[in-house]
């Protein structure tokens, strides 16, 4: 009974894995509400863009803003309402992945190991977690997407085309490499005959209209804001190092920190049965060609590459690389799963979720052994407490970055905060608010270039004639936070009132 079926146990598996992965995100909720209120980067820019309800708001679509504001204005800001809209994200993401691996690969024990396999993924299981927003809504409208896309290919009625459109608009909105994923998954499904009979119907035209309506509000935003709305293409890097090979270099890098321990870790444990998978040029699914998809996709970065991207990330790969470990154990069938494999492979996935929780605990909760090593002890209650001594009671803050003008807000939440970078036009002053302007003094003792030109092009605040503060703690040890109070400055449209 080594191979084939296992006994009648497994036919529980998916009960088991959904059961256990809820109380797995349940757990990360806790931890991390219960633990330190210094928010990580991505956290406090949330607490900043969602503030407004905009159709835009800087280099990212605006799509985790908008259910991050609406968690907010239901549940208030703070820590809980933080965590559980990235968890429930994340468990949704397993639970979409479970869905299409369970109708791809036809059985559940194949189905749960696959899902399983994105704890060896840690961009997947660690950094989503960490500190993680837009990356985190476009994996999971990805997985979502994917299960669509197989229902889809099954029962191809008007529904299911209105509720692809409405996924690639939700895509688009969440972040942009969304239509990488969504270009290679076209062209895979245009390179079979069932792909072809659907995308060429005309009730693709259902499609491509919810698209556009989903997607038009931002597309608007971002041709009248080009400044703010194209601030992501400077993270591809056109252009430098040296064309083609720091792009092609930099996006081996970026697959091989993606998969490299998935990889591991399959290698070990399935051996041959792994490498003969990745070697495979026909088997797998018939519903979806998944082997084909990944080459097309490999294809379009490669070309992304050549057309002189020279940086990529490898946290840019969770959308587009998701479904690897469906497409592996898709090769390997149900004949590689032995008795001894899948304990094996088990145990080593069952393990991780336990160290991150670990990890994650060890991060956010105060624990002496932590004291001064890492941003979640920084102090901002202290701070807070001194810019109150100096005449701030509420109004606006601004910060040369998120980290700073967010834990802010976070403390002060009766202030509105923005920074360079952030589309300000929600911003509503009333005649008489105070103005707070900080910013990281370790990095730079005086106010730095970017957030003194925003203080003039916006508010006409000339930095030249402010006497900026350095607030640090007993001794000078600690961080050092540069800031400049000026109460009651501000007019009605947040200039600052001549003196």
């Amino acid at each position: 009974m080594d191979k084939g079926t296992m006994g009648e146990p497994h036919r529980h598996w998916g009960f088991w894995l959904l059961l256990g992965l809820g109380v797995y995100f349940t757990l990360h909720v806790i931890v991390r509400a219960t633990g330190s209120a210094v928010l990580e980067l991505d956290e406090a820019e949330q607490v900043i863009v969602t503030q407004w309800w905009l159709a835009g708001y800087s280099g990212q679509p605006p799509l985790y803003a908008w259910l991050q504001a609406a968690a907010f204005r239901v549940l208030g800001m703070d820590l809980w309402a933080l965590s559980l809209v990235k968890n429930t994200l994340l468990f949704l993401t397993w639970l979409f992945v479970f869905l299409s691996a369970r109708r791809l690969l036809g059985d559940v024990r194949l189905a749960v190991l696959a899902t399983l396999s994105l704890f060896l993924v840690p961009q997947v299981a660690w950094e989503s977690q960490r500190d993680l927003t837009h990356s985190v809504m476009v994996t999971t409208v990805a997985a979502a997407s994917f299960y669509a896309m197989l229902r889809w290919l099954d029962r191809p009625h008007v529904g299911h085309y209105l509720l692809i459109g409405l996924l690639f608009g939700l895509g688009v909105l969440s972040k942009y490499n969304f239509l990488v994923f969504a270009a290679a998954a076209g062209l895979a499904l245009l390179s079979c005959a069932r792909g072809r009979s659907l995308l060429l119907h005309p009730r693709i035209l259902w499609s491509a209209l919810v698209a556009l309506l989903v997607i038009m509000p931002h597309a608007l935003w971002v041709w009248h804001s080009r400044d703010l709305g194209t601030q992501s293409l400077d993270k591809l890097d056109f252009g430098g190092g040296f064309w083609p090979w720091s792009g092609l270099g930099s996006l081996v890098l970026a697959v091989l920190g993606f998969l490299a321990l998935l990889l591991l870790v399959m290698g070990a444990v399935f051996r041959r049965d792994f490498f003969r998978a990745l070697l495979k040029r026909r088997g797998g699914p018939a519903a979806f060609p998944i082997h084909r998809y990944l080459w097309i996709l490999l294809a379009l970065l490669v070309l992304m590459a050549l057309l002189g991207v020279s940086h990529f990330k490898d946290r840019w790969m969770l959308p587009l690389l998701l479904v690897f470990p469906l497409f592996v154990f898709a090769m390997m069938g149900t004949a590689a799963l032995t008795r001894a494999r899948v304990r094996a492979y088990l145990s080593v996935c069952l393990l991780v979720p336990v160290l991150v929780l670990v990890v994650m605990a060890w991060r956010v909760q105060t624990w002496p052994v932590l004291e001064s090593q890492h941003r979640h002890v920084y102090p901002f209650d202290e701070r807070v407490s001194e810019i109150r001594d100096l005449g701030f009671s509420q109004g606006l803050i601004v910060g040369d970055r998120a980290f700073v003008a967010g834990n802010l807000r976070f403390r002060l939440p009766r202030s509105q905060a923005v920074i360079p970078g952030v589309n300000p036009g929600g911003l509503r002053c009333r005649p008489g608010d105070d103005l707070l302007v900080a910013w990281d003094a370790d990095r730079q003792r005086q106010i730095p270039g970017r957030l003194g030109d925003w203080l003039t092009a916006e508010l006409g605040l000339s930095t030249g004639d402010l006497m900026p503060r350095w607030l640090a703690s007993g001794a000078g040890a600690g961080p050092v936070m540069g800031v400049v109070v000026l109460p009651g400055v501000l007019e009605g449209d947040c200039r600052v009132s001549a003196q």
